[in-house]
């Protein structure tokens, strides 16, 4: 008998195969070569981001392109001057003045930036965007999953949130023997945003090298109901109080909090980690914001009667980002929000995966996708779910 495990999440450019301009490159720090995740690459009409490994592939018909990462001086090139460097960009760390950090001013400031919370943010929007599901079994991947796909936020309709999927490409490989079936996440968690409670947080200004933001620490002064304390940071912009990043963790200790049996067996298991960082992206046509970068981080840990001294860890990651900037547009809605990301049935398109290149499989997921090749076969030992 199967089990099942609710990883559950708490919560109180448009593509074409036309376009003019494409490259590929890696953003690394000026001074530590470190890879820089999460830099985002833009122009008036397209966005991409920054993988793990600091790379990018930008698609435009426009020449223009803005490499923004905060706490870094912003870099205005094009496509032109690119081709012609290096495959490494080197972004350099702001420096600036820091400013005497008055503590009895946080809490006010921060009155200020939950009151405009909703009136900074952008209420009706069409956005492209891409989402990658990754899952993983002690820190080796089991599954995979690809989204391309349109989302649609519309206040005035009573489902406010519509998503329709355009193009998919999933793969997993389970162990028969492994008995536990999760259930995913829905896009309603994704998107949906939840900030603690002003009135029952610490607020702690921390020092941050760009003098137009402020950063602002906090963890909240009571414990839930399995003994955590829910800390994280915003990044606000000093001029309209409006959150630009935004970071949230809701186990700080995850050794208190107790397991619980799976139905009908002797299995038990825990959420040991859940973190959520989400970027804001201010829309120059209406000077509000949305969220154009999203990533959640849960992992589960499972305690197995065959083999109490070793546990398992189940890590499973979401990864969004949008494409385009905000359009009016009117999208086919194919998906429920409610429902279960990766049990989504859609056709593969070989053209279009070979083509787009906003999305680069990183190394470690490319030699995931050559085993589960290499394991098709193998029907006794392994479960495979794939539309490609």
């Amino acid at each position: 008998m199967k089990h099942i495990i609710v990883l559950q999440f708490i919560f109180i450019c448009s593509f074409s195969y036309a376009q003019n301009f494409q490259i590929s490159k890696v953003i690394v720090d000026k001074n530590t070569k470190a890879a820089l995740e999460n830099v985002i690459i833009s122009n008036e009409n397209d966005i991409s981001i920054t993988n793990a490994e600091g790379k990018f592939v930008f698609v435009s018909q426009q020449n223009e392109i803005n490499l923004n990462l905060l706490g870094y001086n912003k870099i205005k090139t094009n496509f032109d001057k690119l081709q012609k460097e290096k495959d490494t960009i080197f972004m350099e760390i702001k420096t600036f003045e820091l400013q005497e950090v008055v503590i009895s001013n946080t809490e006010a400031f921060m009155k200020k930036v939950y009151d405009k919370f909703q009136d900074n943010l952008l209420q009706n929007y069409t956005l492209n965007f891409f989402l990658r599901n990754v899952f993983k079994k002690d820190q080796v991947n089991i599954l995979l999953q690809d989204i391309y796909a349109r989302k649609n936020k519309n206040t005035s309709q009573k489902n406010n949130l519509t998503i329709e999927i355009l193009n998919m490409r999933k793969t997993s490989l389970f162990e028969k023997k492994d008995k536990v079936n999760f259930q995913f996440p829905d896009f309603d968690g994704l998107f949906h945003i939840i900030v603690p409670q002003i009135d029952k947080c610490n607020f702690t200004e921390t020092p941050f090298n760009d003098n137009d933001f402020k950063k602002i620490a906090f963890r909240t002064n009571e414990k839930v109901q399995t003994g955590q304390i829910w800390t994280g940071y915003f990044i606000i912009n000093r001029k309209d109080y409006a959150v630009v990043e935004y970071s949230l963790t809701l186990i700080d200790d995850p050794e208190k909090i107790p397991y619980k049996k799976l139905l009908f067996s002797k299995e038990e298991y825990r959420t040991t980690k859940w973190t959520k960082f989400t970027q804001f992206t201010k829309d120059s046509a209406s000077s509000k914001y949305y969220p154009s970068n999203i990533k959640i981080d849960n992992q589960v840990e499972m305690l197995t009667y065959k083999n109490p001294k070793s546990n398992v860890y189940y890590d499973f990651t979401m990864d969004f980002f949008a494409t385009n900037s905000p359009t009016n547009e009117k999208i086919n809605s194919n998906f429920l929000i409610h429902n279960d990301i990766f049990r989504a049935k859609f056709p593969y398109s070989k053209d279009f995966w070979n083509n787009q290149n906003q999305l680069p499989l990183t190394k470690e997921l490319e030699t995931f996708i050559n085993s589960v090749s290499e394991k098709k076969d193998k029907t006794k030992e392994f479960e495979i779910i794939s539309n490609f």
